[in-house]
């Protein structure tokens, strides 16, 4: 029996999945006493993922005038970025003093 509709395959797992391994590499990191600047890595990877998910959203409100706030947006997205590596990276920092 054929189906009558398309088979979409979705990625959403699988980015969500990378940016908790991005997440988790910071707190390895952590724990593993390597330097402050696994935390911009790890940040960098999650911002990445956000501009792969969102960057048509990006781009769409840059040709409707609204170039600022996509910019605001995206800064934003890096601040977080930033906050859940920094955040991961000091509890991998704290167990490892446990």
């Amino acid at each position: 029996m054929r189906a009558d509709f398309p088979v979409r395959v979705g990625l959403e797992r699988t980015s969500n999945v990378i940016g908790y391994l991005a997440i988790l590499g910071a707190a390895i990191c952590g724990y593993a006493a390597v330097g402050a600047w696994a935390v911009l890595v790890a940040a960098l990877a999650l911002a990445s993922l956000s501009q792969a998910e969102y960057g048509a959203l990006y781009r769409r409100s840059a040709e409707l005038g609204l170039g600022s706030l996509g910019f605001s947006v995206a800064m934003k997205s890096l601040g977080n970025a930033l906050l859940a590596s920094g955040g991961a990276y000091v509890g991998g920092v704290l167990l490892r003093l446990l």
